[in-house]
């Protein structure tokens, strides 16, 4: 198995990534990676643990995670400029994953998964995840993969909603109505912070899902890819699938056949 780790803002944003990547884990690896992922995912992949046993890192207490390694971070520019927005907490965490990587008898990380909101800076804060990313590739054993949700994660999940039945066509009409566009194929126009204003994304995600988490989770679990990369073009879905596919899937490939011994 592979050993990944994930910096996330919170648990659901932890579960709506993880979940992306094991779809594409399976819908788009061999198929003894989809067989072992549905029986055994942790044989393809497992999550590093942080203090608290979570399977993710909180992004916000990057400055904690610092003290609790003693590491030291290197500050300056990114290739001769000042660091963009989240440069800077980018740039920890690909030194945190160095660090832990140095533990000794312990899997080394195959991969880390750097997932953010954009909120109103989406070009300021994908050009410093890009930049920190940039300069960590010179010297990283681990691949990067960053998830930068624009506006936000239930952007992601919008992007998923297809109608189930009569009620929720209704609501899907309702709030194309309301919006003058399509919130699942438009999601990232939703980019209010008041989650009680008219083009806030958690507003609309709650009406359409009548507030039923499992209603939400369908919606990243049960769309094809392809609806989902053709919709979330804009707000970075497409990319963050794509990014899975071409770095985490060879690692995982590479890490099952290594410790089975499987000959593809």
């Amino acid at each position: 198995m592979a050993k990944l780790i994930a910096f996330c803002e919170a648990a659901a944003d932890f579960r709506t990534a993880s979940g992306l990547l094991d779809r594409v884990l399976r819908e788009e690896g061999p198929p003894w990676i989809a067989d072992l992922i549905d029986e055994h995912p942790d044989a393809v992949r497992i999550w590093h643990l942080d203090g608290a046993g979570r399977a993710f890192f909180d992004v916000h207490a990057w400055r904690a995670y610092v003290k609790q390694l003693s590491i030291r971070v290197p500050h300056g520019h990114f290739d001769g400029r000042p660091g963009g927005a989240g440069a800077l907490m980018a740039r920890t965490v690909f030194q945190i994953v160095r660090a832990l990587n140095r533990r000794p008898n312990e899997e080394a990380i195959e991969a880390v998964v750097l997932v953010w909101d954009m909120d109103d800076q989406p070009d300021a804060r994908r050009g410093g995840l890009t930049s920190a990313r940039t300069e960590a590739r010179c010297w990283a054993a681990f691949e990067i993969v960053l998830g930068c949700a624009n506006p936000m994660r239930e952007a992601w999940v919008l992007a998923g909603f297809d109608p189930a039945h009569d009620d929720e066509r209704a609501r899907l009409e309702a709030a194309r109505r309301e919006l003058g566009f399509s919130p699942s194929e438009h999601a990232h126009r939703l980019d209010a912070k008041d989650e009680q204003a008219k083009l806030s994304a958690k507003r609309v995600l709650h009406a359409l899902v009548d507030g039923d988490p499992d209603r939400e989770a369908r919606c990243w679990s049960e769309t094809p890819l392809e609806t989902l990369r053709a919709r979330g073009e804009a707000s970075g879905l497409r990319e963050y699938l794509d990014e899975v596919s071409q770095l985490v899937l060879p690692r995982c490939e590479r890490a099952v056949s290594a410790s089975s011994g499987r000959r593809r």
